[in-house]
């Protein structure tokens, strides 16, 4: 009798902690969904010859994430090889976050734009992402305004794991 009492317990902890709004399951990296992104972003550079290191910050839509800002201050590009890396930050209006790591292809089509595709994965997250996964591919532009500044954009399409699957 004691265990179906406790089990009781249990069961409408559960049911009511689900039925609280605002709160929020956690992703688990089980079943898959579809993530579509799009930024518009402005950009500083600095180079050190190969290398050019790159702070980027944008915003944009994702989808199960709304409005979204995108931030990185580690993007960094071989000017020889034209091989780029990144950890991207995708932050929801709420505070939730995507971690992305990107490995980027450039070519430069003209002396003021680079353009840039490759893959990426996620790599974990907060909040209903915390341990989120998934990977893609993102696409994008980078126009200079300036010797080292510009503006640009970039979507992502992919998968991330879905909330609640084990």
């Amino acid at each position: 009798m004691k265990w179906k009492i406790a089990r009781l317990a249990v069961l409408t902890v559960a049911l009511t902690l689900f039925a609280i709004p605002g709160y929020e399951q956690p992703v688990s990296a089980g079943g898959f969904v579809p993530f579509h992104a799009s930024f518009t972003t402005e950009f500083s550079s600095s180079a050190a010859f190969p290398l050019v290191h790159v702070t980027v910050q944008g915003e944009g839509q994702a989808l199960h994430m709304g409005r979204t800002e995108a931030s990185t201050t580690n993007q960094v590009v071989n000017l020889i090889t034209g091989v780029g890396t990144a950890t991207y930050t995708l932050t929801a209006a709420n505070g939730n976050v995507v971690r992305v790591e990107m490995t980027l292809h450039t070519e430069f089509p003209s002396p003021t734009s680079v353009t840039f595709s490759g893959p990426y994965e996620v790599t974990g997250g907060t909040g209903r992402f915390s341990g989120a996964s998934g990977s893609g591919t993102v696409d994008g532009i980078a126009n200079f305004t300036s010797a080292s500044d510009g503006v640009g954009e970039f979507t992502m399409d992919g998968t991330i794991s879905s909330v609640g699957s084990k």
